[in-house]
């Protein structure tokens, strides 16, 4: 059983690697953008990265540029 207390996020380092992110690329990214990198920063969090550097590398090296993060249909309707 996974306690509560080891699932928890520091929400503002998951937001400095977010920011970091960000930098690097030169982005400004929408909402939906920064929802889809705060999550993957989590999961890396969850995943045993803990500092904001640690998560700015995984999110960096996962998710290159603003282009990665763009998706083309967002609804099945769109392919049809």
């Amino acid at each position: 059983m996974v306690s509560n207390h080891s699932r928890r996020v520091d929400v503002y380092i998951v937001s400095q690697a977010v920011a970091a992110w960000c930098e690097f690329y030169e982005v400004d990214p929408g909402e939906k953008e920064l929802e889809a990198l705060a999550e993957a920063a989590t999961q890396l969090y969850l995943d045993g990265r803990r500092s904001a550097d640690d998560l700015a590398t995984g999110l960096i090296g996962t998710y290159i540029g603003p282009w990665s993060l763009v998706i083309n249909a967002p609804t099945s309707a769109s392919v049809h």
